[in-house]
């Protein structure tokens, strides 16, 4: 919502700044009232599309309505001052550009479409069509110089929202893995939390996933080899989750798996198939390749705890567990 307020605020001042043209253009020549009333009109439209109770709530629908709207308004605007060649004519530009900026490619060529027939029924205005061949050489030369303008506009829109998604996701993951990041993860568990605790009923699960012996694969073979491990790790934990599940990266060589709507003991199969796939997942050291292992530990919400810290905490704890545990079995007997 916040964007759309921004975008209709923005839009906003171009359909002010073309009454104010509009108006000031008037004052200057003495416009015939007609032109005072389409004002008028138009300054009410203008209101009228911003209020949160305008009947048409979808917010493509709404910057379509106003485009068209606006190159009306400059139709009766140009027809009142001059037909074709009234400096008016200037303004179809604003809204095949907000069109370009704002709405779908098959939007904006709608309006695109609307902006050429309001101006060729303005050349209709003024008497007989002249030939095919002037009428398409004085529309390309009006109209082209738009179309560029419209084209390059949405263009640039497009390669835009597209870096900005890049730049949202780049925030969002970790560098390393492309799991999430613990800051974004944080935000996902809080909220997925408090809708939980507000209807007070649903469950879900938190593992906890330690990589093990990490410090002594950096010592022995260089941090390229931990990266490859932590990689490694993060894609078998993809590979034993589901697409419902989230997980991120927690810390050095640690990771958080989120799983909605889960028991303890679905997170205990979960947790073993994670172990499993980290097991048999092999990356290359130097010429040999090489595997590693994971300590897991689980907690489920509300029996480990009544706020996400505290289940955090808990998976903590028992992935340590899980590691000692599983130390002490591969311990040689006395």
């Amino acid at each position: 919502m916040s964007e759309d307020a921004g975008i209709f605020r923005s839009l906003a001042r171009v359909d002010w700044l073309v009454l104010l043209v509009v108006a000031l253009y008037a004052l200057a020549l003495g416009a015939p009232r007609n032109l005072y009333f389409a004002l008028a009109a138009y300054g009410a439209f203008v209101a009228a599309v911003r209020w949160r109770r305008f009947p048409v709530q979808s917010r493509n629908a709404r910057l379509a309505i106003g485009a068209a709207v606006m190159v009306a308004f400059i139709t009766v605007v140009a027809g009142q001052t001059g037909g074709p060649a009234s400096p008016m004519v200037n303004l179809y530009l604003l809204p095949a550009v907000v069109a370009a900026m704002t709405l779908p490619r098959a939007g904006a060529i709608v309006i695109f479409a609307a902006v050429v027939l309001a101006f060729l029924s303005l050349v209709a205005g003024e008497g007989p069509l002249p030939p095919a061949g002037i009428l398409m050489t004085r529309l390309f030369g009006t109209v082209g110089p738009w179309a560029l303008v419209a084209y390059l506009t949405q263009s640039l829109a497009v390669a835009i929202v597209s870096a900005n998604r890049r730049i949202e996701e780049m925030a969002e993951r970790d560098s390393l893995t492309g799991l999430l990041n613990l800051r974004t993860f944080k935000l996902v568990l809080h909220r997925e939390h408090g809708l939980r605790a507000r209807d007070a009923r649903g469950v879900y699960a938190l593992l906890l996933v330690d990589l093990d012996d990490l410090k002594a694969l950096n010592d022995g073979h260089g941090h390229q080899a931990g990266n490859r491990a932590i990689t490694s790790v993060a894609g078998a934990i993809q590979r034993a989750i589901r697409s419902t599940d989230v997980a991120a990266r927690y810390g050095g060589d640690e990771f958080v798996i989120f799983l909605p709507e889960a028991t303890s003991e679905v997170a205990e199969t979960v947790a073993k198939r994670v172990r499993n796939h980290v097991y048999s997942s092999l990356f290359p050291v130097g010429e040999r390749l090489q595997r590693v292992t994971a300590s897991v530990g689980t907690a489920s919400y509300p029996r480990d705890g009544s706020e996400p810290a505290d289940i955090l905490s808990a998976a903590l704890l028992r992935a340590r567990r899980d590691r000692e545990l599983r130390q002490q079995s591969a311990e040689p007997a006395p």
